[in-house]
C-alpha cells in the first residue's frame, strides 16, 4: 500500500512545524506490508483496551520492547498479527493497538502522539474517524496501513472545546487543511 508523502508546503509549515515533520520524516517502521512469512500461529501476546501490552497475563514493563513490537504490527480485518519476514504471529487486541496521548497545535496543524510515542500529524494521511466506544462517540486516529489509535479523554475535551471557541457548530477542525469531525452532536447510538 503506498502511502502518500506530504511536503512542509503542505502542511503550512513554521519552523516549529518544520522540526516536527523532519523528526516524523527520519523515523521509518519495518515494511511489514511486504512480508508474507510461510510460518503462521499464535502467541500470547493481548492488547487490553487502554493500549497496554500483556504477554502471557503479565504487562510488558519494558517501554522499548512495546515500541519495537508496534512497529511490526499487521491487521487484517478484525485481526492483529505481529509480522517478521519469517513469521506471522496472531495476537488479541481488545479495541485498537494505540491511544493518543499527546495533542499538540502548531500553526494550522495538529500533532499527535501514541502512547508508544509515535507521533503524526493529523491529514488526509492519518484521517480522523469517529467510532462509538463505551457508549459515546470518539475520534481515532488512523496511524498507519489499517491500525487506528483512540484519542483520550482530555485530547476529545481538548478538541471539543476548541471546535466551540473558533465557532463550529458542526464541532469540526482543520489540520494541515484537513477537515475533521470531533463529535456527533446528536445522542444516536451506533448500528
Amino acid at each position: 500500500m503506498q502511502l502518500k508523502q506530504f511536503s512542509k508546503c503542505d502542511y503550512m509549515s513554521s519552523s516549529r512545524l518544520d522540526q516536527i515533520l523532519e523528526e516524523i520524516a527520519s523515523h521509518s517502521n519495518p515494511p511489514v506490508h511486504l512480508w508474507t512469512p510461510d510460518h503462521q500461529g499464535d502467541i500470547d501476546i493481548r492488547i487490553d483496551v487502554n493500549a497496554n501490552w500483556f504477554h502471557e497475563g503479565e504487562v510488558i514493563a519494558r517501554d522499548k520492547l512495546v515500541q519495537l513490537f508496534s512497529t511490526i504490527l499487521w491487521s487484517e480485518g478484525d485481526d492483529f498479527f505481529l509480522v517478521t519476514p519469517a513469521e506471522k504471529l496472531k495476537i488479541v487486541v481488545e479495541d485498537v493497538p494505540y491511544v493518543v496521548h499527546q495533542m499538540e497545535k502548531v500553526d494550522e496543524s495538529w500533532v499527535a502522539t501514541t502512547n508508544t510515542h509515535e507521533r503524526l500529524v493529523i491529514s488526509e494521511e492519518h484521517p480522523v474517524q469517529l467510532r462509538y466506544f463505551l457508549n459515546e462517540w470518539i475520534p481515532y486516529i488512523r496511524i498507519r496501513y489499517d491500525l487506528w489509535a483512540r484519542v483520550n479523554r482530555s485530547i476529545y475535551y481538548q478538541w471539543v472545546e476548541e471546535a466551540l471557541s473558533i465557532g463550529s457548530e458542526n464541532l469540526v477542525l482543520t489540520s494541515a487543511g484537513y477537515h475533521f469531525a470531533v463529535a456527533k452532536l446528536s445522542d444516536e447510538a451506533a448500528d
